[in-house]
């Protein structure tokens, strides 16, 4: 077998080597016999520095491609000597063909067109055109890969030993993104946040013709999650990139849009014809604004084909909300304004019924800052895959239960609001500016701030991080204390950000943050009885009952982890880590505390409340909104 080492960036190279057997020749491939007095066709294909396909590799073990041939007189829509073949890349650097085909005897010629990666509907006669399309989510290299398209030729090719060589070529355009700091941002800072970003309204699917080289027929408008993480280079961030579809862009409904640091920014992409085989960098001047609007600029396009880079201004506006823009990552609710004013809030809550077990994207009104939450509506049931999407919730604030109204769509992807706050599904002739932030509990003290996220469980709302308060609520500092029984005070274990405080120091003053209080025996009550007591729902991360593992499921986001307890029992010391998280319960009145404590242990499938003293053990302390 002869294969040649091919080093020509940008262009992946197939070889196809014949052998000279006995076996007859065909005039077309049909079946899966083996004819005699034929030449077979086999596969080969090495590469090497080649950055054509997504991966920026050769071909991979499983990839699939497939080949047309006809004679050179005919096209694919007029008549196929093969048809679609799948040749599967195995191992030594060779494709396997799913049959064998042959050389047709005699003087005439073919011309080969293979295309990665291989779909299994055939063309049917007549037609030349392959559907395509890209990822709405290439966050994974496999995703990326099926986002790819490449087509390869060779024409006039005679029956011979020679390999045949065909050039694999991108027929799609990436686009890699980059980010800036602008002055006054810190590059380190900006990595740390690590920006969650996608490209909205792309379309991502469209039609290929074989014959001409040609994409058509460009439809079904989309975000896509871009693929890549964030690192540091030339004082930019780098490492994101989306595979797009050629089209031409439209400003007005084509943008980036970016969560950084629970706020959401839009970046209007540049009115520019994108064209396959081509990628640019895009590259997004990052600066956080009380107006939530990102500036950009196209900067060298370079690789395969060079495009005209053009300036973006920062005229941009945000007027409809993405779903997969939103990380909640900072918090599980944003709140989404209007005139400086809350209208609306979307939540990433766990919902539990009769009918429904499943996490949930919703959304409730806002007015005068209170959540209306008899009006909600359901955007997208996370693990549900009935079409039950859209519908309203209304939620019972005495007992705790909700009523769902079902819808009869998918999961709601992009939706825009109107004055009144309403969800509209179709874009209004005339959209609100609206501006989206993470809502998060913003505690001053002392003068400085701590944020913590919230998240909606039923109907309450819950900080979803335990307390890390130095400082009561006035300003008074707390005691760091290392011994139990030696007055109020905080525990806090070396390198660690985690804070635990003794019972004295929940009864001497206002721990909470303004607005929150620390949770009741009510308030546990209330949240057990929602989740039918599954310990489970509550626990993130790993847990231990000695040499176990159990892992948390988390659906409620409540985020309870094994961080321990401080008790006395063989002089203070700080026990059960991994394996344990305990929360002190208040009284009924200001500054009491109930003679329990909530325990969640690794083996528990349930949650105890364990009788408990102020002076002997320290725990963590969670707050619920007022």
């Amino acid at each position: 077998m002869i294969q040649e080492n091919i080093k020509n960036k940008g262009i992946m190279y197939l070889s196809l080597c014949t052998t000279l057997l006995f076996t007859a020749c065909v005039n077309e491939i049909e079946s899966e016999s083996e004819p005699s007095d034929g030449i077979p066709i086999n596969f080969s294909m090495k590469i090497s520095d080649t950055h054509t396909r997504a991966t920026d590799t050769a071909f991979e073990k499983g990839d699939k491609v497939g080949l047309f041939a006809t004679f050179s007189s005919k096209s694919i829509s007029e008549e196929r000597y093969i048809d679609n073949l799948k040749l599967e890349y195995g191992s030594n650097s060779s494709f396997i063909p799913e049959k064998i085909v042959f050389y047709p005897v005699g003087d005439a010629t073919l011309d080969f067109t293979g295309y990665y990666p291989y779909q299994t509907t055939k063309i049917p006669a007549n037609v030349s055109t392959v559907p395509i399309s890209v990822q709405t989510d290439q966050s994974t290299t496999a995703r990326r890969s099926q986002s790819d398209f490449l087509v390869a030729k060779a024409s006039n090719i005679v029956s011979s030993e020679n390999p045949v060589e065909l050039e694999f070529h991108h027929k799609l355009f990436k686009m890699q993104i980059t980010l800036t700091p602008k002055e006054g941002e810190n590059i380190n800072d900006l990595l740390k946040a690590n920006p969650h970003i996608i490209a909205t309204g792309f379309r991502t699917k469209a039609n290929y013709n074989l014959d001409t080289d040609k994409i058509t027929d460009t439809h079904e408008e989309a975000d896509i999650i871009p693929h890549g993480a964030w690192s540091i280079k030339d004082g930019k961030l780098v490492g994101k990139e989306i595979i797009i579809i050629p089209q031409t862009v439209n400003p007005e409904s084509q943008s980036l849009v970016m969560d950084w640091n629970g706020q959401i920014y839009t970046c209007p992409m540049p009115d520019l014809t994108i064209e396959g085989g081509t990628q640019c960098e895009l590259d997004v001047t990052a600066m956080q604004t009380t107006n939530h609007i990102l500036t950009g600029v196209i900067g060298a396009v370079f690789d395969w084909k060079t495009i005209e880079g053009k300036e973006i201004d920062n005229n941009g506006k945000t007027t409809s909300v993405h779903l997969l823009a939103l990380s909640f990552s900072q918090s599980d609710i944003y709140r989404i304004y209007s005139g400086g004013r809350p209208i609306a809030e979307i939540c990433k809550e766990y919902l539990k019924s009769e009918n429904i077990n499943s996490r949930a994207i919703t959304i409730y009104p806002v007015d005068n800052e209170q959540s209306d939450l008899s009006k909600g509506t359901v955007l997208k049931l996370l693990d549900d895959e009935r079409d039950i999407n859209g519908g309203i919730i209304s939620w019972n604030t005495t007992d705790n239960t909700f009523t769902y109204t079902s819808g009869s769509s998918k999961p709601v992807e992009v939706f825009y609001l109107n004055e009144a706050g309403e969800v509209l599904t179709e874009k209004p002739e005339s959209s609100i500016n609206i501006s989206i932030i993470g809502h998060v509990i913003r505690d001053i003290r002392d003068g400085s701030v701590k944020e913590y996220p919230i998240v909606k469980i039923g109907t309450q709302y819950w900080m979803k991080d335990n307390l890390q308060a130095t400082t009561y609520r006035d300003g008074t500092a707390l005691a760091k204390q290392t011994e139990l029984e030696q007055g109020s005070g905080y525990f806090q274990p070396a390198g660690q950000n985690t804070y635990f405080y003794n019972g004295d120091a929940l009864l001497a003053n206002e721990l909470a943050p303004e607005q929150w209080r620390i949770a009741n025996l009510a308030d546990w009550n209330l949240l057990v009885e929602y989740i039918a007591d599954t310990a489970l729902l509550l626990k993130a991360g790993q847990w231990r009952t000695g040499e176990t593992t159990y892992t948390g499921t988390g659906e409620t986001g409540f985020n309870a982890i094994a961080y321990g307890l401080y008790n006395n029992k063989n002089g203070t010391a700080l026990v059960n880590v991994d394996a344990s998280a305990s929360y002190w319960i208040s009284g009924n009145s200001a500054l009491t505390l109930a003679d329990k404590a909530v325990l969640l242990m690794g083996h528990d499938t349930t949650v105890r409340f364990v009788d408990i003293t102020p002076g002997s053990s320290a725990l963590s302390v969670r707050c619920i909104k007022e």
